[in-house]
């Protein structure tokens, strides 16, 4: 935002402009940059032309008679076109500097000496037209310096304002700010036009067919407008507040917009169908040609202003073509409006538009200011354009409108806490009271209504920050914040993920932290065990084609870092990840379940005089699951290994379903060839994934201690072939349900396959543990449960006992 200070200095006394910077700065608004503007030289003076004669010898040149102010008039020759007697130019002097360091001197024309060179506003840096001299106000006195005319020399101010406080991209705005920074009194004249002729209510009509977009909307009709360049002054103050003059009724609607902080737009009103503004949504295939000459296709959303024919303006983005003010405009609407920020920004952003209008509007306007605005510019306009302002505002809905402001209660020990310092709640009103806000007590607090400019007070952390800023945030002293020190228990989840960081940590394998986001092709491929059952959840703007959804397990992000790690030449990889898999439930319901994941690939690293380690297998990775889930405290008989079955994610032959106590806790088996294919994985990938809330749920669980036991174990092994397809478990389990007290544990400790085992079978070999609580068993003992214990399995299971 840029601030002219002689334009500030209109509502409140500032000072220095560096002083005034300092404490913008100190009050949360950064002065990016400060710029000495017009400073011209002093014998740069107003002429006024007191005759024009063609130049004796040449057509293309004119000499001129020029009173600057002394006693006789000086002779000036000069190329511009357009000069006539009486006009007031700018006029350099012998020996002054113009702004681009040229000295200008006396020089003679096919014979006629010239005493001075009237000047273009290009010439004098204080516009872009240099193809014609500079008119000056009819006002200006012959020999006065050019720098001492109003708003020629100014000091401009680039403020940084944040997207908060769409109250100061205004002058008006800055000015209360400044004024309750200092102290000092804010001078806020309300403008008032002089109404003449029949009223605007007989010549237009207004209805608001969307009020939850356009709450309040008015217009002024301003007859008999000549529409003409503006003077000196306002297209100076336009081009410092970075805007383009265009033309006196346009500049003039700017300026109040730059001033008071409320767009404004002005309508050709003979151009519009039946005089009647509606103010409705588009309606489908509509379409309109802004002020910039694009033809726009208008979505349903989007707030229009219309006529009886159709749209004529984009609702606080951008006019339409069709209803611009020209020069032969003779009759004006003028609209002021408070449209809502949301439905502003969402058309804004889908058109591309980007305008001074849409920009405040986005911000959020004053919804006091929109009466006040379109009687300043309807004042403004009949005092530069000549027009006359219809009597009255026609507006919709009648009466006006303003949002109820709300009552927020602040409590200055809540101050107190949010500042680390004290202030008094005296003191607190007086700050407020500065920002326009009201303030009455309530209790041991105080009830405070913000002004209806400042929108963004609406909690009490934001009148906090105000007193603050207010006060100074260089006034706070400098302290160590005090804090309790108080030793909270750690959750149940962050517990179960410390043990099982350490616990994988020590099975040799490597914590990985991926990216949440994925392709929809891998999110296919790779579900997971928890993420199944879930519909992808896709990014409505995603970075890349690479990242457009979220992924449903961790697993995918494993496979990735794989991948990565193997084109770079890992022989090994072993990995895992305690992360979130994301997608949508039957009933719709966005899910966020944590799992772990574990991965294994190619050969173990070597150990000792090993040239090479052996290469990973289903039973490294079962190991590495078995000893998590006893870490835990899951019992080993409690745990099941089930084929898989149909499960997309995993080779149906090298695959398992995980139990506990009858509950599916996840899987591990080797990756499908077919997505190890498509992933372009030529080595066979291990992998297995938890779901975490169990596991967290068991590692919460107390640890209860037994003593030893006092009476040695007696151990004997058995071995047995049976078919490649049985599975291992079966004898276990087995085992584990005969009722007999004796038999303490059992486990398969080798599986071989080869000579002279047959083909298509294998030796499967168990030990079974015997104890007795009260006492030494005997050889005898043993050998009658051992006995009924492979009578049994002989009468359950097809199998051939070992000798």
């Amino acid at each position: 935002m840029h601030i002219l200070l002689s334009w500030l200095s209109d509502f409140v006394t500032c000072g220095s402009a560096e002083a005034l910077a300092e404490r913008l700065a100190l009050a949360g608004f950064p002065v990016e940059g400060l710029e000495e503007v017009g400073r011209l030289d002093p014998r740069i003076r107003v002429g006024r032309l007191v005759a024009v004669d063609p130049h004796p010898e040449t057509e293309r040149l004119w000499v001129c008679r020029v009173d600057v102010g002394d006693a006789a008039a000086i002779t000036v020759v000069s190329g511009a076109p357009g000069l006539a007697a009486g006009q007031r130019v700018p006029v350099a002097l012998p020996g002054s500097r113009l702004p681009d360091g040229q000295e200008t001197r006396v020089a003679t024309f096919a014979g006629v000496a010239s005493a001075g060179v009237l000047c273009s506003e290009a010439e004098l840096a204080l516009g872009d037209d240099g193809g014609r001299v500079l008119l000056l106000s009819p006002d200006a006195v012959p020999g006065t310096p050019l720098v001492e005319l109003d708003g020629v020399a100014d000091t401009v101010l680039e403020l940084e304002v944040t997207s908060n406080r769409g109250d100061c991209l205004s002058i008006l705005g800055v000015a209360r700010e400044v004024a309750a920074l200092s102290g000092v009194r804010l001078r806020h004249p309300r403008p008032r036009p002089r109404e003449v002729g029949p009223p605007s209510a007989g010549d237009v009509r207004v209805r608001v067919e969307s009020p939850d977009l356009c709450p309040h909307y008015c217009a002024r009709l301003v007859r008999s407008v000549n529409v003409e360049p503006s003077p000196l002054w306002l297209r100076l103050r336009l081009r410092r507040a970075g805007m383009r003059p265009v033309n006196v009724i346009v500049d003039a609607t700017n300026h109040v917009m730059l001033e008071r902080g409320q767009p404004l737009h002005a309508f050709d009103w003979e151009r519009l169908a039946e005089h009647r503004i509606v103010v409705r949504r588009a309606a489908a295939g509509e379409r309109l040609v802004t002020l910039d000459g694009v033809e726009r296709a208008l979505d349903p959303p989007d707030l229009v202003i219309a006529d009886a024919r159709g749209p004529v303006a984009l609702a606080g983005v951008m006019g339409g073509q069709a209803s611009e003010v020209t020069a032969a405009t003779r009759i004006l609407l003028l609209e002021s409006a408070f449209f809502m920020p949301s439905a502003v920004r969402r058309t804004a952003r889908r058109t591309g538009i980007t305008s001074e209008a849409a920009y405040r509007f986005e911000r959020r306007v004053d919804p006091a200011m929109v009466v006040e605005a379109l009687d300043g510019a309807a004042a403004l306009i009949t005092r530069l354009a000549g027009g006359r302002t219809a009597p009255g505002i026609v507006e919709d809905p009648p009466g006006g409108w303003m949002p109820e402001l709300p009552a927020i209660r602040l409590r200055p020990r809540r101050v107190a806490a949010l500042l680390g310092v004290g202030v008094p709640r005296a003191q607190i009103g007086r700050r407020l009271s500065a920002l326009g806000a009201s303030c009455r007590p309530d209790r041991d607090a105080l009830l405070v209504t913000p002004p209806s400019h400042r929108g963004d007070l609406q909690r009490e952390e934001d009148l906090v920050e105000e007193v603050a800023r207010l006060g100074g945030y260089d006034a706070i002293p400098v302290s160590l914040p005090e804090a309790p020190l108080t030793s909270g228990e750690d959750s149940r989840a962050r517990v179960a993920a410390r043990r099982l960081r350490r616990l994988l940590t020590a099975e040799g394998l490597t914590e990985m932290v991926t990216l949440a986001f994925t392709d929809a092709q891998t999110n296919r491929l790779l579900p997971g065990f928890v993420g199944r059952r879930l519909v992808p959840l896709a990014l409505q703007n995603p970075l890349s084609s690479e990242t457009g959804e979220l992924r449903r397990s961790p697993i995918s992000g494993l496979v990735r870092a794989l991948r990565a790690n193997l084109g770079l030449g890992a022989g090994f990889v072993g990995a895992f990840e305690i992360g979130k898999g994301y997608g949508l439930d039957a009933q719709g319901r966005r899910q966020e379940r944590r799992t772990l994941a574990i991965l294994l690939c190619g050969t173990w690293p070597p150990r000792g005089a090993e040239r090479s380690g052996p290469p990973v297998e289903f039973g490294d990775l079962k190991g590495i699951v078995e000893n998590v889930l006893a870490d835990l405290g899951v019992e080993e008989p409690r745990v099941r290994w089930r084929p898989l079955g149909e499960e997309a994610l995993l080779h149906p032959g090298k695959g398992a379903i995980i139990e506990v106590a009858g509950t599916a806790i996840g899987v591990a088996g080797a990756l499908h060839p077919k997505i190890a294919q498509t992933c372009d994985l030529a080595e066979e990938v291990w992998l297995s994934e938890l779901d975490f809330e169990i596991l967290a749920d068991y590692g919460s669980r107390r640890v209860e201690l037994r003593s030893l036991p006092r009476f040695p174990a007696v151990t004997r092994d058995i071995a047995v072939i049976v078919d490649e397809a049985f599975p291992a478990a079966a004898i276990l389990e087995e085992v584990r349900s005969l009722a007999d007290d004796r038999i303490e544990a059992v486990r398969l400790f080798d599986c071989y396959r080869g000579a002279p085992i047959p083909e298509g079978k294998k030796s499967l070999a168990y030990s079974i543990a015997y104890r007795a609580a009260d006492r030494t068993l005997t050889d005898e003992e043993v050998s009658g449960v051992h006995a009924g214990v492979l009578q049994r399995l002989r009468e359950r299971f097809p199998l051939e006992l070992r000798a």
